[in-house]
């Protein structure tokens, strides 16, 4: 049975002014769980968003219809959500999706090097519909090595961005941005000044309009401390905030602690150490909670105490489940680009459509490229 209820979100979807409608692309095979997962995330969206037109490539031998079905089997009986579509599937959803069969699809073990010798599978097909503008932005859950690879063989950069980068919202006490959270392990200072100005839009877009607090990530907050890179990179930061201060305030070096406690609002980092960052929060959320219920599981008091608990719990557990978060941006491209985790769900799914949706409304494209535009007429030095 599916869970309905609404949980309020970092992201808000922003209401429309016009009856524009927002196309997105999303290869239906991608994923621990696809395409079962995918699908019912896809319904659930569309639910949700009646504006939203979907362009959906799948592997010609799956059976869409059928998946179709079994979710709305699955849908509480006498509910609204199940009423609706039995009432409104021919006549409404599934005239907001078009199905684009293909020969092949992207595995999670596949290699990013054989992804476009043939070019008729699922991934590749759902690059080329953002490329050609007949979708507006693109979701995907799978192999993340070959979304990188493809995204930018297929899409290409933005005019003037160096290097593309994932974005991560992190939920901690507020969001935290992280950039770059694995697109990049080998990274120039002149990218991560790239990923500070990119992350710092995307900030005052999307999350607030005040001034973000920026820190470069490192071993330590002293100016002594680091490699060649993050060095260099604070120099260069610094030299640009000294010329322009109006997107972000830099605070210089910070730590994973810092970072916990939400002293800055945008951490930058190379994709190399954004990763190992990233998926040691995860992995330490996982073992924290794992570790609580066997401790609550060790005897009747403890199970009585947490069965009291419980509500508390959940509600904790809600802002460190990546199921509840849109995905990461792929931010320096020349298209809206979302990747999701392959562990997706359909909550997953869902949620990551409503935040490639929300992105496409935003249009943060263009004003990064207005911001890159304007530093070619800055000299820099470090």
């Amino acid at each position: 049975m599916f869970f309905l209820r609404r949980k309020k979100k970092i992201e808000n979807i922003n209401k429309r002014e016009d009856n524009k409608i927002v196309k997105i692309g999303i290869d239906l095979m991608g994923g621990d769980y696809a395409p079962v997962s995918t699908m019912e995330g896809v319904l659930l969206a569309l639910y949700d968003l009646k504006d939203l037109h979907l362009k959906i490539t799948f592997y010609n031998k799956i059976d869409y219809q059928k998946l179709i079905q079994n979710f709305i089997n699955k849908l509480p009986k006498r509910s609204k959500i199940y009423n609706y579509f039995n009432k409104n599937l021919e006549t409404d959803i599934l005239k907001r999706i078009e199905f684009i069969p293909c020969s092949n699809y992207i595995s999670m073990s596949d290699k990013p090097v054989n992804i476009l010798k043939n070019r008729d599978n699922t991934l590749v097909k759902v690059f080329e519909l953002l490329r050609d503008k007949v979708v507006d932005g693109v979701l995907y859950a799978g192999n993340t090595g070959a979304f990188l690879e493809t995204s930018i063989l297929v899409v290409g950069r933005l005019n003037g961005v160096k290097r593309p980068a994932l974005l991560t919202v992190l939920p901690f006490n507020k969001p935290v941005l992280l950039l770059d959270s694995g697109a990049n392990a080998e990274c120039k200072p002149e990218y991560l000044l790239q990923f500070s100005i990119m992350a710092s839009i995307y900030y005052k877009k999307i999350i607030s309009n005040s001034l973000p607090k920026l820190g470069l990530l490192n071993i330590g907050t002293e100016d002594i401390k680091g490699n060649l890179l993050t060095k260099e990179s604070n120099k260069l930061i610094s030299n640009y905030v000294s010329i322009n201060n109006n997107l972000f305030e830099y605070v210089g070096f910070v730590e994973p602690y810092d970072v916990v406690n939400s002293k800055v609002d945008i951490v930058v980092a190379d994709g190399f150490s954004g990763n190992i960052m990233l998926k040691s929060f995860e992995s330490l959320g996982e073992y924290v909670f794992n570790f609580i219920r066997k401790e609550f599981s060790l005897n009747i008091f403890n199970k009585a105490i947490g069965l009291l608990s419980r509500r508390i719990f959940r509600r904790i557990k809600s802002y460190f489940d990546y199921s509840e978060y849109g995905g990461a941006l792929m931010i320096g491209l020349n298209g809206v680009s979302v990747k999701t985790h392959g562990r997706a769900n359909y909550r997953a799914i869902k949620n990551s459509i409503n935040f490639t949706y929300k992105l496409i409304l935003n249009d943060i494209n263009s004003v990064i490229l207005k911001e890159l535009e304007n530093i070619k007429n800055i000299t820099l030095s470090f």
